[in-house]
């Protein structure tokens, strides 16, 4: 009977047994993982970073933590940061990651942008768009062609010479060497100017007719100046005649005034020694004098 007792809490004592070897096991293993890998460094938002973003000191900040809790495809080099743009909005304290950031913000409009110039897109068909031939990076000219006022024949002026193409659409960039035929559909091309140009090219396209020449690369952009643009002023009717009442005849001419009379010349009278005799003449200032 007292057998039959001590089996079950032989038992219990076993089990308790194996389960303090299992935990013993488990810490043992836990310590060992921390032992081979140690903290290391990475680099995380210092606050929200946008998209789009040229990386910085100033957003990004650097830090120590565990091996085991760090993405593998974390940034652990400063020198990976180099250059690099944010493709999506990291917040504060995120861990910046290979695949949060990259080199496709460099194709981003803004950053294409040169310093000092601006972007504007203009309306454009498969004619005015040279048949969808003209890519980013290439240069062109801008015409304008005023509207047709009474018979009078508009005049073209090449009012922007050698404009930097930034988008054809929404594309940045091309990715063959020869233009996709979906360029022939496109509607819109934007241009980096100046912000006088860009002033320039949108009272243009309120009252002219734009098209685009496309410029040859090695073709230097002063090789030709800009033309001033002439808008037309509508033709005026002519003013009606001015009927003027019959006039008077003509007096007959006036008799000649007579000559002036001649006056005689007076001989001077004898003067004492060491005087100056002043003869004042008619319309003349001062006089003459005579010792």
């Amino acid at each position: 009977m007292k057998n039959a007792r001590r089996i079950p809490l032989i038992v219990g004592l076993l089990l308790a047994l194996g389960t303090g070897v299992l935990m013993l096991n488990y810490l043992g293993s836990l310590r060992s993982q921390t032992a081979v890998a140690p903290a290391r460094t990475v680099y995380v938002a210092a606050l929200d970073v946008p998209a789009r973003a040229l990386l910085s000191d100033s957003l990004v900040t650097e830090v120590k933590r565990p091996a085991s809790e760090i993405d593998p495809d974390a940034v652990v080099d400063r020198k990976e940061l180099a250059g690099k743009y944010s493709l999506i909005t990291i917040p504060a304290g995120s861990v910046v990651t290979r695949s949060k950031i990259g080199l496709a913000g460099a194709n981003a409009l803004p950053a294409r942008l040169p310093i000092g110039m601006r972007a504007v897109s203009i309306s454009i068909d498969k004619v005015k768009g040279v048949a969808g031939l003209i890519q980013p990076g290439d240069r062109v000219d801008v015409i304008a062609v005023p509207p047709r006022v009474a018979s009078e024949v508009p005049r073209a002026s090449a009012i922007l010479r050698g404009a930097l193409v930034l988008a054809m659409g929404n594309e940045v960039e091309t990715t063959s060497a020869t233009p996709s035929p979906d360029n022939q559909n496109l509607t819109t091309v934007t241009l980096a100017l100046t912000p006088r140009q860009v002033d320039l090219l949108a009272s243009a396209d309120l009252n002219t007719t734009l098209r685009l020449a496309l410029r040859p690369p090695k073709e230097s952009i002063r090789a030709f100046p800009a033309e001033v643009l002439k808008l037309g002023v509508p033709d005026r009717p002519a003013p009606a005649p001015i009927l003027m009442p019959a006039s008077a005849p003509a007096a007959p001419p006036a008799a000649p005034a007579p000559p002036p009379p001649v006056v005689a010349a007076v001989k001077p009278r004898a003067l004492p020694a060491n005087t100056v005799q002043v003869i004042e003449l008619d319309r003349i200032e001062g006089g003459t004098s005579r010792r």
